[in-house]
């Protein structure tokens, strides 16, 4: 059964073909709860029928009549993951759920969370408790709490569509007095989760109470589950009155609106990790390597010649092993990668996500916390000579959660010897740094709120390509490179962030950096409004960009003419167009760009070499002789120039001049065929036709011969080579005559 199809019947209101469907596939299943709310339904429904066939005019009938659609949708997702579970027995999703059945439930996870948190609660505020009492009832509480979460989480993850028993349930964890922000965040990702394998817009308007949480954590978690879900169920989620109404609150809010600009950001930036690390992999770091080891390698005292920090951050000065000009390119690369949001460091935690830390699902979703936190041996492993710097690491960086983590198990298991090792390092490197001191700074312990949300993304992109076992999953980073999330991408979004033209800009711009130039298209379009406002010449230049790279051939002539006729002169969109009609063969349109281009850039050697091969395609020889001998005069090694030159001679009659820059180019390169090839046309045009066989014989590449044709083509039009002759001349160099 193709549940989206009835999600589509349901959402125009074709009962008609729903409720048979329905009701074959409840019997099927055996499912005898979901049978009877069907029947009900089916009962309930065709008393209205009768009773509009009697006449009888019920106000009412329309509203019951949505009612029944509803809850028929609740029905059809819930037979869903019925099927599913019977389906896939194998998979962690179905044994997790039959595990959470035998739990009592919902209500008794919730009471036992607020029971817990209230007892840590009162446990920490105790005055007259001996610390060493404190610590073990503490320990004891953060084991059960941890194990409560985990129930939580599972519940959630796994809990079919949310009723209003559910809801209020959920609510009461959000708007709870007594249970940490740390529980909560984790609750929103297990809803989170929930969401992205079965669409229910009763959790999906839980994340947007979750949004207006006072607490970060939650509120970003809450924004980036409800884009997540908002753009994976576009199908089931399009047009539900309950989302519309609630949305409609949130539109002149500008702070809403620029986060959810900001977190589709963060969400397409990190459907791209994979290309960022093989950047890092394959170019950023080769080059950093090879010059570090080049520079240990060529100074035999590097270990008493380290680098000096205080002139690095105090003056600005680059280490030695930075002075390298490509070397420093890279390490720019990669700092203009960090400033845009890119996961550099994806691949080096890759590997460090063995530990038994990450063995429970719910622990991917952890927020990092030295203090509240429901992994009692995190603290300890913070705690040795390496506090303060750990701390500092730690507190203000571009790890995510499940990446600090993974560095705290990771200095825990050096050892003494190697924590006395970094911690002389550090001295000697930071000799007067306090870094205890630093690490209570609150610059360093309080991340921005863009950082919470990308941090966020990181876990969940960690979470969906490293958890063992991600291919039982729906990766939505994947689906976000295949489809990236657009303000337009979503009828609900295009409503909310309708009139956000500066931020809908910035956007499209990033989405046309990072290449995902059909919806940088998308949103270009829908600011392009007219064809003669010069305030949109740029947009017309992106819109043509990215026509271009799509190959869009037409499309892009047309967008790059536009922006050239509304904001004339242009190199960036003349040179454009100038490339396009010479590919395109449109080479007297080319040679008028081209032209315009050298009005604005007389002596550019590019434009001056361009202009001067779209002319000769015209067959407008004598009007591109001047341009190629100042071509010559202005770039005398320019090899390319000289034979187009000699070439252009040739045409125009002056052959001796040709030859002298034809000897020309063999004195400076005696294997160039190029030169080769013309002198045996000045030879061929001569009359010296055993001559210029010998000399063009040893042309045999496929290349050359057609170039070689070519060229007599135009020399037979210029009335300088008999057709007969050209015939068979060339007939005698293809049968190896």
């Amino acid at each position: 059964m193709d549940y989206i199809d009835i999600e589509k019947k349901l959402r125009v209101g074709n009962l008609a073909d729903t409720f048979p469907l329905l009701m074959r596939k409840t019997a099927e299943l055996g499912d005898w709860e979901l049978t009877e709310q069907t029947g009900n339904l089916w009962t309930t429904y065709q008393q209205m029928l009768q009773f509009m066939l009697q006449g009888m005019n019920d106000v009412q009938s329309e509203h019951i009549r949505q009612d029944i659609c509803q809850k028929l949708g609740f029905i059809a997702c819930r037979l869903e993951r019925l099927e599913r579970i019977k389906a896939h027995p194998e998979e962690k999703y179905v044994s997790t759920s039959k595990e959470m059945k035998r739990l009592p439930s919902f209500e008794s996870i919730v009471s036992l969370l607020e029971s817990l948190s209230k007892e840590m609660d009162d446990v920490a505020n105790e005055e007259l408790m001996r610390d060493s009492v404190r610590q073990h009832r503490m320990e004891g509480l953060k084991e059960q709490m941890d194990t409560c979460v985990v129930q939580l989480f599972h519940w959630t993850w796994t809990s079919e569509v949310w009723q209003h028993t559910d809801i209020e349930l959920a609510q009461r964890i959000l708007f709870s007095d007594v249970i940490a922000p740390f529980d909560k965040a984790i609750f929103v990702s297990a809803v989170t989760l929930s969401l992205l394998e079965f669409a229910d817009p009763a959790k999906l308007l839980f994340l947007l109470d979750g949004y207006l949480m006072e607490d970060e954590q939650v509120s970003v978690r809450s924004l980036i589950g409800f884009l997540l879900a908002l753009h994976l169920h576009y199908d089931r989620l399009c047009d539900h009155p309950d989302l519309i109404d609630r949305l409609s609150i949130y539109h002149d809010d500008p702070a809403f609106l620029h986060d959810i600009y900001t977190g589709m950001m963060h969400l397409q930036m990190s459907s791209i990790t994979d290309r960022i690390t093989s950047k890092m992999r394959d170019d950023i770091m080769p080059v950093i390597m090879r010059n570090v080891m080049s520079k240990k390698k060529n100074d035999p005292n590097t270990e008493k010649k380290d680098i000096d920090p205080d002139a690095f951050v105090e003056h600005g000065e680059n280490p030695e092993w930075m002075n390298d000009e490509h070397t420093s390119k890279k390490m720019h690369e990669m700092a203009e990668m960090l400033l845009e949001g890119a996961d550099i460091y994806y691949a080096t935690f890759s590997m460090m996500k063995g530990h038994a830390f990450f063995n429970p699902m719910p622990h991917w979703f952890y927020p990092f916390s030295l203090t509240a936190n429901h992994a009692p041996q995190v603290p300890n492993y913070v705690s040795g000579t390496l506090s303060g710097f750990l701390r500092l690491v730690l507190g203000g960086t571009p790890f995510c959660n499940s990446d600090k983590y993974s560095l705290c198990f990771t200095f825990a298991s050096l050892g003494s010897m190697a924590e006395s090792s970094i911690e002389n390092q550090i001295k000697s490197q930071v000799p007067n740094a306090n870094l205890d001191e630093l690490a209570e700074n609150e610059e360093f312990q309080k991340p921005k709120r863009t950082d919470l949300m990308r941090h966020y993304v990181f876990d969940l992109y960690r979470f969906y390509n490293n958890f063992p076992y991600k291919l039982q999953f729906t990766n939505p980073f994947s689906l976000l490179k295949e489809k990236p999330i657009t303000p337009f991408s979503h009828p609900l979004l295009q409503t909310l962030l309708e009139g956000t033209d500066e931020e809908l800009t910035q956007y499209a711009d990033f989405l046309m950096r990072k290449e995902f130039y059909a919806s940088a298209l998308e949103l270009f379009k829908t600011m392009a409004t007219n064809e003669f406002d010069l305030a949109l010449a740029s947009i017309w230049q992106k819109i043509g960009f990215c026509h271009q790279k799509l190959q869009h051939t037409e499309e892009t002539l047309h967008a790059y003419m536009v922006a050239n006729s509304i904001k004339p002169n242009s190199k960036w969109t003349l040179s454009h167009l100038a490339s396009l009609c010479t590919t395109a063969g449109r080479m007297e349109e080319a040679s008028q760009y081209y032209q315009d281009l050298l009005e604005i850039q007389p002596e550019n050697q590019k434009y001056l070499i361009g202009a001067s091969q779209a002319l000769m395609q015209c067959d407008r020889y004598e009007e591109a002789l001047p341009l190629l001998h100042k071509a010559v005069y202005l770039d005398e090694n320019s090899q390319s120039a000289k034979q187009l030159l000699a070439w252009c001679l040739i045409v125009c009659g002056q052959k001796e001049e040709a030859v002298k820059h034809i000897l020309a180019l063999q004195s400076a390169e005696v294997s160039n065929p190029m030169a080769l090839q013309l002198l045996g046309i000045v030879m061929l045009t001569d009359g010296k036709i055993n001559e210029a066989h010998q000399q063009l014989r040893p042309l045999t590449s496929e290349e050359m011969r057609t170039d070689l044709r070519q060229k007599l083509d135009v020399l037979s039009r210029h009335k300088l080579l008999r057709p007969a002759t050209l015939t068979l001349f060339m007939d005698a160099l293809l049968l190896g005559i």
